[in-house]
């Protein structure tokens, strides 16, 4: 046979919510998620101060771009005239042909290097600056790996916990009289913190804290659902 309800079980309930707030708040405001989320917020922060000081020197890198490309298509055009060096059956004009070629390619690679080192050297302040970001990137990226694996440990941990919880409140609230459980819903609802609480030394509400007077603290006991005039709680 059930035991007969008790207000006190609604107590009993609200301790329940508590360990429910406690894991919820564990998961959102926990150490490792506050410093996950300060991570984020750098890993953002300096990806964007990347982006500018690239886009700072647009020009060289379009200019970057364009003799990567160039020294690979005479890279390849050098390997092709070697090719054609190697052959043995060729004319002696044909030879001197393709070795001018070549030696007309190299010239321009030469060139190529030598614009490259010279535009380096002219942005080399602001090329520092990005390694640094980029450095700095890496290393806030190896951070967020690390705690986000961490924080998903914990998440795992929590959400078994949040589950029991979950399931020894929903057992309990359904143990409660149809009316019992509509007065917790209706109270939640409407965003009653304390559902219920013991009263305090000095006849204070120990679900908000107030002090009540003998004339407030007699219609408390005297109803039905024993409500803090000032909070909703019930007061056991």
């Amino acid at each position: 046979m059930n035991e007969p309800f008790l207000l006190s079980d609604l107590i009993d309930l609200q301790e329940i919510d508590n360990e429910i707030y406690k894991i919820e708040s564990q998961k959102a405001e926990g150490e490792d998620v506050v410093f996950l989320k300060e991570l984020e917020i750098k890993f953002k922060e300096a990806n964007k101060e990347l982006e500018e000081a690239k886009n700072n020197l647009s020009e060289y890198f379009t200019q970057l771009e364009k003799d990567e490309l160039e020294t690979k298509n005479i890279k390849q055009k050098i390997e092709n005239i070697e090719i054609k060096l190697a052959d043995q059956s060729l004319e002696p004009n044909e030879l001197i042909n393709y070795t001018k070629q070549k030696e007309s390619s190299e010239e321009q690679l030469s060139k190529i290097a030598n614009n490259t080192e010279f535009i380096q050297n002219e942005n080399s302040e602001e090329l520092t600056e990005i390694r640094k970001y980029e450095n700095s990137i890496e290393e806030i990226k190896k951070d967020l790996i690390e705690i986000s694996k961490k924080v998903q440990q914990d998440w795992k941990s929590l959400d078994s916990k949040l589950a029991d919880s979950e399931s020894r409140k929903k057992e309990m609230l359904l143990s409660f009289p149809e009316e019992f459980q509509k007065l917790y819903d209706d109270l939640k609802v409407r965003g009653v913190d304390v559902i219920a609480a013991y009263k305090l030394e000095n006849d204070q509400c120990g679900c908000c804290g107030v002090d009540l007077t003998s004339s407030e603290m007699d219609k408390i006991t005297s109803s039905k659902y024993q409500q803090c005039p000032y909070c909703d709680g019930v007061v056991v």
